[in-house]
């Protein structure tokens, strides 16, 4: 629990933001009673006409309360249908009750009234051990959540019921799923307008289904401004054939637009006229009969992603559906066949469900790489999609979408960033990845004030926003991708997918190479010593590694910056230089939230030292400060290639020597080492097995002591009494100045030294531990760290550093002392 709540307080806030998500048209879940038992005896109905309304009869159980269909309109203008849509337990006869309030009369859903067909469904199998948690919505999708009943057992039988129902315009679908004793049986209710009558898609709940006047095809698609393909399909003599007359085949057409067929025909003669070739590429009689599919498909049946055969042998129509935000006041989804928006859609005519395209159906023969490899202005993606192995994806039978930068883009990139992805190394295939998703996405799914969101491979979202047409503007409104790239040619179409292309390569954090995230990050002095050290490539490779970068403030005052603006030159493969850079280098990758206290090798061979502090007075025990040699983490947690980067506030160096040797290379400490000499600790201080804090009064704060003969510090007598007094110096444990916080009474640290003194820590305008406050932070040793003060911490009394204990004055009781007398 602690180390999730010093996670989050390491990550910090985090801004959420919504964005419209096109989802793929669940239906809303709800219990349902088959028609049937509401109004009729038990028995199987015949395809017809639906009765009109039936009492209960008696011996049917009945329901606590009738549940009717949830649809998305709330637009109904009787509130008593919004809220018996929105609230389905409440049931008729609770609005019923409320006639005198301004309800209104509950009125009869559609599916309940005249000129309803009902088709019934019943399978039972044998259920398996886990079928019995398990629930299938109308649409046979694996979902949670939809109502269930669970009966209690009678004479040893035990039944698990699921339901749910989907709303349609035109159909009304309610699927019961029966659990009984092993044996899985399923109920199917399908009410849908009979032929020759339906209802608008904006109709009111109530209103019925009526009749429609169903026309000749060709009548149907003059309505719907599509006559031109038709009547050039029957004067090519096709569209007999198409239609199947005297066969009795049903048929489902998409036809282009009036528009859009004659821009393709005048463009079909140009191209002919130049080339005669062209004319046998694209027979007319395939080009009509690619725009007929056999069957009558209403949209709202077909599942995205499906692909319907075309009358044309190996030519198939791949639909897709987005759902659209219901704050755009448009329809709730939008279809296309093969990328082509479909304008109108589920016309009945008396030969044919007549569809309407904003285009023309071309034949489609190759996959997506295909069409990348005949590109000349992609021959860069193309290599490096083979030399990562993705090529086969795009070569494979499931739906794909790449959104393909050209060879120009690849000149727009960082020189680390080109080279990668060229060679195919390191994170390349991540990058591609980036461009990449797991469906079929048509420009058509991006609206004009909407974000569409969509996850690539990574499972990234990319954010693709379509632009505001302006008032002159012809063609299409652009298309950015995560505000970087824009869509340059839309709607590819492969036979298994589709491919868009893009101006610039999208970037991601966790697919870059180091040196380039670096940059990003805007480390611009740690990125030059890589690049004039020669080793940058070598960085760049490493995997599984964590990379602690000091910031350009920490760097900018350092020898090597100054080298680095004065002689460069000295800097190439300097070994020096490639220790410094390797000692901020870590196996393996550690994110803040798996930071510990330990000591972990770098590259260069040495260790460093992983401490964690709590900054909050009250909640102690919360990490939520790391250093690593007592340098804070200021940034950390990007991402990039398989590794991590951590930014520091100051540099790493590796220390050369331990506490002793420290204490010796510096005059002014002498006669603190006289001490630890006469205390017999120059072992203490020597040892690597173990890591401490040393507090170390300079000599001058010594002379000051002597000087001013003070005597709340008596001068040290005995050879315990300096053995006590050095050892109120030494703490057993790396005690960094990023750890120590203001703190106040009743929320007072202290830290423990080894002479088993308890020192408070504190800070005002600089560090202090009780009487001494540190003058020099963190000098870094082998064995721990050093901390200069500015006074000598004389150990106190032992019996002053027991806990006072609380016990009522009563016979025998003395006060030891003035805080016993205080309490």
């Amino acid at each position: 629990m602690l180390r999730q709540w010093a996670c989050l307080l390491l990550l910090g806030s985090i801004s959420i933001q919504a964005v419209p998500y096109y989802g793929d048209g669940s239906s809303f879940d709800t219990e349902f009673v088959p028609l049937e038992q509401q109004q009729q005896p038990q028995g199987r109905q015949d395809v017809g006409p639906a009765p009109g309304p039936v009492p209960p009869t008696t011996g049917v159980e009945q329901k606590p309360f009738n549940v009717d269909a949830i649809t998305t309109d709330v637009n109904a203008p009787n509130p008593a249908i919004f809220f018996q849509q929105s609230f389905p337990f409440f049931g008729n006869e609770f609005f019923n009750s409320f006639g005198g309030f301004g309800f209104g009369n509950a009125q009869e859903p559609w599916w309940k009234g005249p000129n309803v067909c009902t088709e019934k469904e019943e399978g039972e199998t044998v259920a398996t051990e886990t079928e019995g948690d398990e629930t299938v919505d109308t649409f046979g999708q694996e979902r949670d959540g939809v109502s269930s009943v669970v009966r209690s057992p009678l004479f040893g039988q035990f039944q698990f019921s699921v339901n749910s129902c989907m709303e349609k315009p035109n159909k009304h679908v309610c699927t019961k799923i029966v659990n009984q004793n092993g044996k899985k049986k399923t109920l199917t209710l399908t009410r849908q307008c009979c032929h020759g009558y339906g209802r608008s898609r904006n109709a009111d709940f109530s209103t019925p289904c009526e009749k429609i006047d169903i026309k000749d095809v060709e009548v149907t698609a003059g309505d719907m401004g599509a006559k031109q393909f038709i009547e050039s399909a029957r004067k090519a003599g096709e569209l007999s054939d198409m239609l199947g007359q005297g066969s009795g085949k049903k048929v489902t057409l998409f036809l282009p637009k009036d528009q859009d067929f004659m821009e393709y025909h005048a463009q079909q003669q140009q191209e002919n006229a130049v080339d005669q070739a062209n004319a046998d590429k694209t027979k007319p009689s395939s080009i009509y009969k690619l725009h007929a599919v056999l069957g009558e498909l209403e949209l709202e049946d077909v599942p995205n992603e499906q692909l319907l055969q075309t009358e044309v042998p190996d030519q198939k129509i791949r639909i897709n559906s987005y759902q659209l935000p219901p704050a755009l006041g448009l329809e709730p989804y939008r279809y296309s066949a093969n990328c082509v928006p479909i304008d109108k859609h589920d016309k009945l005519s008396e030969q044919a469900v007549v569809h309407t395209l904003n285009g023309m159906l071309q034949p489609l023969t190759k996959n997506v790489m295909d069409i990348i490899r005949e590109r000349p202005d992609m021959s860069i993606m193309r290599t490096v999609l083979e030399k990562t192995n993705l090529s086969a994806m795009l070569e494979g039978e499931k739906p794909v979408t790449i959104f393909v930068p050209t060879d120009l883009a690849f000149d727009k990139l960082e020189p680390h960033l080109r080279r990668a992805l060229k060679e195919g190394r390191g994170c390349a295939s991540n990058i591609l990845k980036n461009h990449m998703l797991d469906l079929t996405f048509c420009s058509l799914a991006t609206v004009p004030g909407a974000k569409t969101t969509a996850f690539n491979l990574l499972g990234e979202p990319l954010l693709l926003n379509r632009t505001q047409r302006a008032e002159n503007q012809t063609g299409p409104s652009s298309i950015f991708i995560n505000n970087v790239a824009k869509i340059m040619e839309a709607d590819i179409m492969g036979t298994n997918g589709v491919l868009h292309v893009i101006d610039t390569i999208l970037p991601t954090e966790t697919a870059l190479p180091m040196t380039t995230l670096i940059s990003q990050k805007n480390l611009t002095i740690f990125k030059q010593l890589l690049e004039a050290s020669g080793y940058d490539d070598q960085f760049d490779d490493l995997n599984n590694v964590t990379i602690f970068a000091p910031i350009d403030k920490a760097l900018q005052n350092t020898e090597w910056a100054r080298l680095l603006k004065e002689q460069p030159e000295v800097l190439n493969h300097n070994l020096d230089l490639l220790e410094f850079l390797n000692y901020h280098v870590v196996k393996p990758m550690i994110k803040t939230c798996d930071l510990s206290e330990k000591s972990l090798p770098t590259m260069a061979g040495s260790n460093v030292r992983l401490n964690l502090y709590s900054t909050h007075a009250l909640f102690s025990d919360v990490m939520n400060r790391a250093t690593v040699n007592c340098a804070r983490l200021v940034h950390f947690d990007d991402e990039s290639c398989g590794s991590v980067l951590h930014q520091l506030d100051r540099p790493l160096t590796p220390p050369k020597n331990n506490m002793l040797k420290v204490l010796e290379a510096n005059p002014g400490y002498s006669k603190f080492l006289e001490l630890v000499r006469k205390a017999n600790l120059t072992q203490l201080l020597s040892n690597d097995s173990n890591s401490y804090t040393l507090l170390v009064p300079k000599n001058d704060v010594f002379d000051e002591f002597s000087e001013s003969g003070e005597t709340q510090k008596p001068a040290v007598q005995t050879q315990a009494e300096l053995v006590a007094m050095v050892k109120t110096h030494i703490v057993e444990d790396v005690v960094c100045c990023a750890g120590i916080i203001p703190t106040n009474w009743p929320f007072v640290r202290s830290i423990e030294s080894i002479g088993g003194q308890h020192l408070r820590i504190t800070r005002d305008r600089r560090p202090k531990i009780e009487n001494a406050g540190v003058t020099k932070c963190d000098v870094v040793a082998t064995n721990g760290i050093l901390h200069e003060i500015n006074d000598i911490i004389v150990p106190r009394p032992q019996r002053a550093q027991q806990r006072p204990q609380l016990i009522p004055p009563g016979a025998g009781y003395q006060p030891q002392s003035d805080f016993d007398v205080f309490f």
